[in-house]
């Protein structure tokens, strides 16, 4: 594993959240949806496709504890296989939709870093929620019921 990104995951807490970004994800101060500057930012892509979203959500839930996901509302029907991936990871009741834009994009300004990915894939894009052996973290609580009341 990369040595930032190993120390990303060993610092993480109960409720902290980590980006996964596809390779298209726009992030400098350019863009139509900047990136807040206190979000740490880590570009792992290295040519086209790789690192792939697979390759790094499968080694980020190997390496931490992570419970949950936050994905764009579009995922599930315009790339079925990362949903289904993160759906076999945490279970279908633990992946959660919400707009792309900007309601994603917003929640995505709260994690505590962003890793770019090589991956080109249409909405290779998530939020995973760090856990904990407690109780499960309640979403409406950490990103605010406005996220999830258009969803329903």
């Amino acid at each position: 594993m990369n040595e930032r990104l190993a120390s990303i995951v060993a610092t993480l807490r109960h409720g902290e959240m980590i980006y996964v970004a596809d390779a298209g994800s726009g992030t400098s101060s350019k863009s139509i949806i900047p990136l807040a500057p206190e979000v740490e930012y880590l570009d792992l892509g290295v040519v086209t496709g790789s690192p792939s979203f697979d390759d790094v959500v499968s080694t980020l839930v190997a390496a931490g504890d992570f419970e949950a996901a936050i994905v764009a509302k579009d995922m599930p029907l315009a790339n079925p296989k990362h949903f289904n991936l993160l759906t076999d990871f945490f279970g279908e009741d633990k992946v959660y939709t919400i707009l792309y834009a900007p309601d994603l994009y917003d929640a995505r300004n709260r994690c505590k870093a962003v890793i770019q990915t090589g991956d080109y894939s249409i909405h290779a894009n998530a939020i995973i929620v760090a856990g904990y052996p407690s109780a499960d973290i309640d979403l409406d609580i950490l990103l605010g019921k406005k996220f999830f009341s258009t969803t329903e």
